[in-house]
C-alpha cells in the first residue's frame, strides 16, 4: 500500500472513529437531556476515551511503553463499548420513528445504556474465558492404508503483543498439545509485534507438540508488524512457513499454504501454491487467512479449506457486517465434496470482548471411510 493510500485510508478511519463518538454522544445527551457542564464533561471523557485506543495500540508494539498498558487496556474495551452503543442505539432510534413521546424517549435512552453496559460486561466475561476446543470430523476416502485417521489442531489469529499474557498463550500451548494432533497449523495474524526478544513467547510457542510440526500462513497483521519479522520469529519458534507452496506431510496428505490476499494476487498466489494441480490421490489442505478464496479453492481439488481473520465479528454490529462482508464468514461449510472451517479466532483484537462466540482450538479429525 503506498504512503498517500495509506494515509487517506487512516484519515477515514479517524473521521469515522470520532464521528461514532459524536454519534454516541448526541444520542446520550439528548436522550437524557443532558447540558451545561454535564454535556461538556460527557464530551471530555469521551474524547478521552477515544484517544486511549490509538495510544494503546500504539504502546503495545513497542516494549519500552509497556508503562502505558492502563491506555491499551482502557482503550481496547471503550472500542467494545463503543461499538455496542451503536448497535444498540441504532436500534432505539428505529423505535422512535414510531414511538415519539419524549417520555418513550427518555426511558428508552436509559433501557438502551443499561443494555450497552450489560452486555459488554459479559463481553468481557466471556472474552476472559479459555478458548474452547471445536472438534470438527471430515470423512475421506483418501487417506492411505494403515492410516484410519488424521488429526490437526488449527490455531488462529492470536494477535500476540507486548500486552498479551504470556501465562495466557501457555495455557494455549499446554491445550494445543494436549490433543496430541498429527500436525497444528496457524491460519494467519500470530503476531502484532516483535515478541522473541522478551516474554519467552518464541519458547512457548517452541513448546506446541505435535506428530509432525507446526505449520503457518500470513495474515495481514504479519505485514503490519513487518513481514521480515515475521518470519524471524517464525524460525525461531520452529514453525514452517508455508507461502504459496505446498509440502506432503508423511505421505498422509498435502499442505498448501497462501499469503494473505490484501499483499497480493489470491488467484495466483492460489495458483503457485497448486502449480501442477494437487495429487488426486491424496487429501489436500489449503491454509488462507481469509476465507472467501473457498469456491476457486475447491474448483483447483482442495479437499479442506482452513482459514480465520474474521473474528466472528466479536461483538455488535461488526458480527453483522462480517456476515454481510464475508461468504464464509465463521463456522463449518461444505460444498460438494469439499470443507471449509472459519476459525472465529484463537485470541482477540481491539476490545478483549465476545458477545456471540468464543475463542476456539479447532480439532480436525480426518476419518477414513472405504
Amino acid at each position: 500500500m503506498s504512503a498517500t493510500r495509506m494515509i487517506v485510508f487512516l484519515l477515514v478511519v479517524i473521521a469515522v472513529y470520532f464521528g461514532m463518538h459524536y454519534y454516541i454522544y448526541s444520542r446520550a445527551a439528548r436522550g437524557l437531556n443532558i447540558n451545561g457542564n454535564a454535556a461538556l464533561a460527557l464530551r471530555l471523557a469521551m474524547l478521552l476515551a477515544g484517544l486511549s485506543f490509538f495510544i494503546g495500540e500504539i504502546s503495545s508494539r513497542n516494549n519500552s511503553l509497556v508503562w502505558l498498558k492502563p491506555f491499551e487496556i482502557v482503550g481496547a474495551t471503550w472500542m467494545g463499548v463503543l461499538s455496542i452503543a451503536i448497535a444498540v442505539f441504532v436500534l432505539n432510534d428505529i423505535l422512535n420513528i414510531f414511538f415519539r413521546t419524549e417520555i418513550f424517549r427518555y426511558y428508552s435512552t436509559l433501557a438502551s445504556i443499561f443494555l450497552i453496559f450489560s452486555a459488554s460486561a459479559f463481553s468481557l466475561y466471556n472474552s476472559s474465558r479459555e478458548p474452547l476446543v471445536k472438534e470438527i470430523t471430515v470423512k475421506t476416502s483418501k487417506l492411505p492404508e494403515g492410516t484410519d485417521k488424521f488429526t490437526i489442531a488449527q490455531l488462529s489469529d492470536l494477535h500476540l503483543n507486548f500486552f498479551k499474557s504470556s501465562r495466557w498463550l501457555e495455557r494455549v500451548a499446554s491445550k494445543t498439545s494436549s490433543l496430541k494432533a498429527d500436525l497444528v497449523v496457524i491460519t494467519g495474524d500470530l503476531i502484532d509485534a516483535d515478541l522473541c526478544r522478551t516474554n519467552g513467547f518464541c519458547q512457548t510457542i517452541k513448546n506446541i507438540s505435535s506428530g509432525h510440526g507446526v505449520y503457518a500462513v500470513t495474515g495481514n497483521h504479519e505485514y503490519y508488524s513487518g513481514i521480515e519479522r515475521f518470519l524471524e520469529i517464525a524460525k525461531n519458534s520452529d514453525i514452517k512457513v508455508l507461502r504459496n507452496e505446498r509440502v506432503d506431510i508423511a505421505g498422509v496428505l498435502e499442505l498448501a499454504g497462501i499469503d494473505d490476499k490484501e499483499f497480493g494476487n489470491l488467484s495466483e498466489s492460489l495458483s503457485l501454491a497448486l502449480k501442477g494441480g494437487p495429487e488426486k490421490s491424496k487429501f489436500t489442505v489449503l491454509l488462507s487467512h481469509q476465507p472467501d478464496i473457498f469456491d476457486k479453492a475447491r474448483e483447483a481439488g482442495v479437499d479442506l479449506q482452513l482459514s480465520g481473520h474474521t473474528h466472528a465479528g466479536q461483538v455488535p454490529p461488526m458480527d453483522l457486517i462480517v456476515m454481510l462482508t464475508y461468504k464464509y464468514p465463521f463456522g463449518y461449510y461444505q460444498r460438494g465434496s469439499s470443507y471449509l472451517y472459519t476459525s472465529p479466532g484463537t485470541g482477540i483484537w481491539g476490545p478483549p470482548m465476545r458477545l456471540f462466540s468464543r475463542s476456539e482450538i479447532v480439532k480436525i479429525t480426518l476419518s477414513k471411510v472405504n
